[in-house]
């Protein structure tokens, strides 16, 4: 159930959760999901939100709230992402904290926006996990640094990409971790491979500063126990180039497929349950876990770290 709730978040990260506010209001005056099936979709996920989904209720939150194929009313974003925290979905509470915070949706409550993300965190939710570190690594001292550590290290377990990356620059830099450019140098492979954000570029920076270093040694016969570590390493990194790297390119986006998509994803779940028994309130669930689906997170803090980050190949620590 776990992979397959993986699977449905990395269904979910190219949505209309991630599309941009602009393109958005682009789209809006085009008209789009002005269709009767794309509407008929639409139904189907408030049904699935009415009967126990709180990944649902989320979606169609986000929709309302920024008019992403409905019409923008901010009365029913608020009771929809209310009723996913009630159901204590994951990521529900992690939409509401990045309202909260921000001030949208929701007036601005920084200490109910910490309850709720803490509450998220706690369900480790991997947007969550990272959002949360970067707050702790804001307070610049060891206890929050080791606890944002942590932190990321669930989310890298996740294979959650923003938390993996955040990760890779924090052992490259040393900044609240000691400095591991071999390990950094993995992640950013894996991240690579992906085609994640600038991973293949920061992985080409470590392999031709470990090369320059080994070069040095080596002319120096300084040390040959780094060269010996040193060199498989980089034979396993270099493997990247005879590798292809797929990579999905960008297309006119349609809340019609996405949202067929999403029902599709969600349904194949059984997350929720339309004929009640004992009761007559709808959203009674039925053997429903902890979900990992991926919604837009909050990216104030996305510039504490400099991707062009100066890092020095004595740093450099061997994992093998």
């Amino acid at each position: 159930m776990r992979k397959t709730k993986i699977g449905l978040a990395l269904a979910l990260s190219s949505t209309l959760l991630f599309i941009p506010v602009t393109a958005m209001a682009a789209d809006a005056q085009a008209g789009f999901c002005e269709s009767a099936s794309c509407q008929a979709e639409f139904k189907k996920l408030e049904e699935m939100a009415r009967y126990g989904s709180g990944e649902a209720a989320t979606i169609v939150a986000l929709a309302y709230a920024t008019g992403e194929g409905v019409g923008h009313d901010i009365e029913k974003a608020r009771q929809q992402i209310k009723q996913a925290v009630r159901w204590r979905e994951p990521m529900g509470m992690h939409q509401m904290s990045i309202w909260l915070r921000q001030g949208f949706v929701f007036e601005q409550d920084i200490r109910k926006a910490d309850e709720l993300l803490n509450r998220a965190v706690r369900a480790e939710f991997g947007p969550a996990l990272t959002d949360k570190a970067k707050l702790l690594l804001a307070k610049n001292t060891p206890q929050a640094d080791k606890k944002a550590i942590d932190l990321l290290e669930q989310a890298a377990e996740q294979y959650y990409s923003p938390g993996q990356y955040l990760l890779a620059q924090l052992l490259v830099s040393g900044v609240a971790v000691e400095s591991d450019l071999a390990r950094a140098a993995r992640i950013y492979k894996s991240l690579a491979l992906k085609g994640y954000a600038d991973s293949r570029q920061q992985l080409d920076q470590i392999i031709t500063a470990l090369e320059q270093t080994t070069q040095r040694v080596a002319d120096e016969k300084a040390d040959r126990e780094l060269v010996a570590r040193v060199q498989p390493l980089l034979a396993d990194l270099k493997q990247i180039n005879d590798i292809e790297v797929f990579k999905v390119q960008g297309k006119q986006f349609s809340v019609k497929s996405e949202f067929t998509n999403i029902v599709a994803q969600l349904d194949s779940l059984n997350l929720y349950e339309r004929r009640l028994t004992g009761t007559r309130i709808p959203g009674q669930l039925c053997g429903r876990g902890v979900t990992n689906c991926s919604v837009a997170t909050n990216d104030t803090m996305g510039g504490l770290l400099n991707r062009n980050t100066v890092f020095t190949p004595l740093n450099f620590r061997s994992t093998q």
